[in-house]
């Protein structure tokens, strides 16, 4: 498979979509808890994610994304999507699992943090070989179309990854490791299968959109509040409670 050979305006761009997954994840999982967790440290796990997950992107292209393009079976692709898969699991396990991280009941926004950062760059290298002609045969390049795939591959990768790691920085938290690990390797493995495939078959993003957009915009502000620390969480429900009393006065009679 030849080397993305865009030119540096289409890369920009390409980043410039992926990185978009993060605000719209951010947003999602974080933004109702704002001054309820630690903001450093959340946006040092970001930019860890974002390092460490260069080179899952790159293990992604190599190792999935070549292998598809020479007509390999998935019955080849599965052991190494699964093994990225439980390494994405295993360093998230570890980060989250600090006993400082513990301690002040970081794991779920450190998790999803991280998990951004992640599928942030799995996002902008899949978007930048949807760019690239040479990908493959059917590739049509940059275009209005590659765009809107674009940016639908940074979404679902951003909130997806994230919302796997949140989720198992929320089940560390209430004492599960092992099965949450084991759960989440096969789930992000899917989403590599999903979103790597959808470079030759756009409608192989639907197996992972859905669940994530769910996922990152239901099931994770739930899991943010129920994770707070205790101080933390007295004093967020005291602020909803001061907020509705707020909004019950304003109302006209």
């Amino acid at each position: 498979m030849a080397s993305p050979l865009i030119n540096i305006v289409e890369m920009q761009i390409a980043f410039a979509i992926a990185l978009l997954g993060i605000y719209l994840g951010w947003r999602a999982g974080l933004s109702h808890i704002s001054g309820f967790y630690d903001l450093t440290g959340a946006a040092r796990h970001l930019l860890y994610g974002i390092v460490i997950g260069m080179i899952f992107a790159v293990a992604v292209d190599r190792l999935i994304l070549a292998e598809i393009v020479i007509n390999t079976s998935w019955d080849a692709l599965a052991p190494a999507m699964l093994l990225i898969g439980a390494s994405q699991s295993m360093l998230v396990l570890v980060v989250t699992g600090r006993p400082r991280t513990v301690r002040t009941c970081s794991s779920m926004p450190y998790g999803w943090t991280f998990g951004l950062g992640m599928g942030a760059m799995q996002a902008a290298y899949i978007i930048v070989r949807i760019f690239d002609p040479d990908t493959w045969v059917g590739s049509s390049g940059f275009g209005i179309g590659a765009l809107l795939m674009g940016a639908v591959v940074s979404a679902t990768c951003a909130l997806a990854v994230a919302s796997i790691s949140g989720w198992q920085g929320t089940r560390l938290l209430q004492g599960y490791r092992l099965v949450p690990t084991i759960i989440s390797t096969v789930m992000r493995a899917m989403v590599i299968a999903s979103v790597t495939l959808s470079i030759f078959e756009p409608m192989a993003i639907l197996i992972s959109a859905p669940p994530a957009f769910y996922y990152a915009y239901s099931k994770a502000p739930l899991w943010a509040t129920e994770t707070l620390s205790p101080p933390s969480k007295r004093e967020y429900r005291k602020m909803i409670r001061k907020e509705a009393v707020s909004k019950k006065q304003k109302m006209p009679e």
